[in-house]
């Protein structure tokens, strides 16, 4: 029995790079933010949440400071549009709250012992 968790730590340690003695290269901030950024954007369904919201309305904020002294006249549109979507955007974190995501260990759903009767019907019925 210890022998295969000994294998499974070596398979893991071996799979991060730390056991082959190869020094992995840290990514620089700036393509960790660009990631984060396109990870932001990019995903399985393509829909209105919050952080989506906040950020047009960051990019439209950043807009009307960039042109501010190309086009003067369209600055103030694009700041109040920035401003009242990111006041859309703070609001919908408390009208729509997001659910918990499932608890999962090794791909396998966690369900946790112990829920009432009450708990068990509700998860029958809806």
């Amino acid at each position: 029995m210890p022998e295969r968790y000994q294998q499974e730590i070596e398979e893991i340690l071996r799979q991060s790079g730390e056991l082959t003695g190869k020094p992995k290269r840290q990514p620089s901030f700036l393509k960790l933010v660009w990631r984060h950024f396109l990870q932001s954007l990019g995903g399985k369904t393509w829909s209105i949440s919050p952080g989506r919201v906040m950020l047009a309305a960051v990019s439209l904020l950043l807009a009307a400071l960039l042109i501010s002294s190309a086009a003067p006249g369209f600055v103030a549109p694009l700041a109040w549009a920035g401003l009242l979507l990111f006041i859309v955007g703070y609001a919908m974190f408390f009208i729509k709250p997001q659910k918990p995501l499932e608890k999962r260990w090794r791909g396998q759903k966690i369900e946790l012992e112990g829920d009432s009767w009450w708990d068990r019907l509700r998860k029958k019925l809806g």
